[in-house]
């Protein structure tokens, strides 16, 4: 599998939107210690580690990039409010133990993808009603956010 999806974010959007990001795997050595050690370290990018204080600097860097205005800021407060919202449930679920089993690390996976989902589901109306209030140069600037996703 060359590319995983990892969660990160909405909550990047949560993590810039949420936390989802897409990570290359490339070049995999396929001894087993290889590949459990890149599965624990792609399951460490998916969980932040101060999933609260990225949540606020993601909103933050959201509001800035996008040039919220007053008027705009009810409609923005509520997208911010599903981001930190989706963010409080990802950091809810644990992390798998050093020793877990890879059944037990896509047992976690599954879960984040859930969260994942859900989250976007739920971001979607508030980013739907964002969006209308944007004004065409905001809007082009939300479509090359959102188009990039979290983290660059």
């Amino acid at each position: 599998m060359s590319r995983v999806n990892l969660f990160v974010a909405a909550v990047g959007l949560s993590t810039l939107l949420m936390t989802w990001n897409s990570h290359h795997v490339a070049g995999m050595e396929h001894s087993p210690g290889s590949l459990r050690a890149t599965r624990q370290t792609l399951l460490a990018q998916a969980q932040p580690a101060l999933p609260r204080q990225n949540v606020e600097a993601n909103i933050s860097e959201l509001h800035q990039k996008l040039q919220i205005t007053p008027a705009q800021e009810p409609q923005f407060s509520a997208v911010a409010n599903v981001m930190r919202d989706n963010a409080r449930l990802e950091a809810s679920v644990p992390q798998p133990t050093a020793n877990a089993t890879a059944v037990d690390d896509l047992r976690v996976y599954i879960k984040y993808s859930e969260l994942e989902l859900a989250g976007l589901k739920k971001m979607l109306p508030s980013l739907e009603a964002l969006y209308a209030t944007l004004s065409p140069a905001q809007k082009k600037a939300a479509d090359a956010i959102f188009r990039q996703g979290p983290g660059g």
